[in-house]
């Protein structure tokens, strides 16, 4: 693993994603489901190419320990998380999960994924808070999401066309005190009314 920090969960085995990781992420990008954590600043898709992706992952912000693959325990590469745009003064981050199969986002992988973000942000970073954007179509993500203890702050209606159709970006919410005690959130979003 050369060096690299590494976590074994019950489930999965998370660890610093590297440049070799560029092909898992690259098979993301060109999947067929629209996922927001793919999204640019501008929340439109890119398609990067694989030596624009080894970029990403020999970055600093990687570097660092901010950008994690997940494995399942026989050693494939089932998804990324982690957090970006960390602000230590206000005290918040956003956090990302692409996990590569429905599978891993409902099940208990998913899950140790989510906890050991949540563990960076709020324990290692000593976060108030950190929040992430969901398209209303990854309404897995979304449920995993409020298990959790997120809570859906709102939706900007048709923010994202991508192939011709008009998404909308869900903003979930996840503070310090939630987080520690996920089983009193029961929030989600809902879908929205014209």
């Amino acid at each position: 693993m050369r060096g690299m920090a590494m976590i074994v969960g019950q489930h999965t085995v998370i660890r610093t994603a590297e440049r070799d990781d560029a092909r898992f992420l690259r098979a993301a990008y060109l999947g067929s489901a629209l996922r927001a954590s793919l999204l640019d600043v501008r929340k439109e898709p890119v398609q990067p190419t694989r030596e624009e992706l080894e970029e990403l992952l020999g970055s600093k912000e990687t570097a660092r320990g901010l950008f994690y693959a997940v494995e399942d325990l026989e050693g494939r590469v089932c998804g990324f998380c982690g957090l970006r745009g960390v602000n230590q003064e206000s005290l918040f981050a956003e956090v990302f999960f692409l996990f590569l199969s429905p599978e891993m986002e409902a099940g208990a992988g998913g899950e140790e994924a989510v906890q050991f973000v949540l563990g960076q942000a709020f324990n290692r970073l000593h976060l108030a808070k950190v929040t992430i954007l969901v398209l209303d179509g990854e309404t897995g993500l979304g449920a995993l999401l409020a298990r959790a203890g997120f809570a859906c702050e709102g939706a900007q209606r048709q923010a994202v066309n991508a192939r011709g159709v008009w998404h909308d970006v869900q903003t979930w919410t996840c503070f310090r005190e939630a987080a520690e005690a996920p089983d009193n959130h029961t929030g989600g979003c809902h879908a929205l009314q014209d």
